[in-house]
């Protein structure tokens, strides 16, 4: 339990920092948030359109499938916040020696990275997602009382541990190859997927999210089971499954990490 203060405290250290960062570029922060959020506010904007025009897809309709995207975009968000910058630093720390700074401190490689990963710039996705979350439980008639609120939270909560296991096993290529560009474009090739029902998917497309790369688990099976949709994929019961799934898919994630960064050799530099 005193490790794990350790890092809860080392982490709100890093978390005061960047915060005091941010707020010493505030301008430049807000004006990258609110293009964020213009960015992503013109996805689910042509998302409703497309589907609007086609009036629903494979039974989802047009607001079910936008809780699909803020979903998907909420846990992105919330894993991006403490792994992003982990596979973003990690290559050129490894090609440059720098994360010999890393190993000859007193601490645990991996809880480290992430304590010191945190960073401000998903505000935007965040609480875009949220209003529309809003928005589609409003319109589908859905009271967020409190078991609902923990449902929501729960779907949230194991979501984000699935992203922040893609963010770490693409971090951990970084020991084993030179450029990790492919695995990146692999992990958002999927995360695209994620956006809509996979069930209007090929079966072969089914299986890989929900087995090899398990994206179906961060909204699809667990809204499929809370707005009570019936097109299921392989069974009926995978909503009951999302929670063990997420925990031992980000286990064996950090289990490769740790593994892949036996590999490092220093440059001498």
């Amino acid at each position: 339990m005193q490790t794990v203060y350790h890092y809860v405290r080392l982490t709100f250290i890093y978390m005061k920092k960047t915060i005091k960062s941010m707020l010493t570029y505030r301008w430049s922060f807000l004006i990258n948030c609110i293009s964020q959020a213009l960015d992503y506010s013109v996805t689910f904007l042509l998302m409703w359109i497309m589907i609007s025009a086609f009036e629903h897809m494979n039974g989802w309709n047009a607001y079910e499938v936008m809780l699909l995207y803020s979903f998907s975009l909420f846990s992105y968000g919330i894993a991006g916040t403490f792994f992003f910058q982990i596979m973003n630093r990690l290559p050129d720390q490894i090609w440059q020696g720098a994360f010999d700074d890393v190993l000859v401190k007193p601490v645990k490689v991996l809880p480290y990275l992430i304590s010191s990963g945190f960073i401000c710039n998903y505000i935007a996705h965040i609480t875009l997602s949220a209003i529309v979350m809003s928005i589609c439980f409003h319109a589908l008639q859905i009271r967020i009382l409190l078991p609902v609120f923990i449902r929501i939270t729960g779907i949230l909560f194991f979501g984000s541990l699935i992203y922040a296991g893609f963010f770490l096993i693409v971090s951990g290529a970084a020991f084993l190859v030179t450029k990790i560009n492919s695995f990146f474009n692999i992990m958002y090739f999927f995360r695209e997927i994620s956006y809509y029902p996979i069930s209007i998917f090929p079966k072969i497309i089914q299986i890989i999210v929900t087995v090899l790369v398990p994206y179906g688990f961060i909204n699809f099976y667990p809204l499929q089971e809370l707005l009570g949709k019936d097109d299921f994929v392989l069974h009926e019961t995978m909503a009951v499954l999302a929670p063990i799934v997420s925990v031992l898919f980000f286990t064996l994630a950090c289990l490769f990490f740790n593994k892949s960064s036996k590999y490092y050799k220093s440059s001498g530099s």
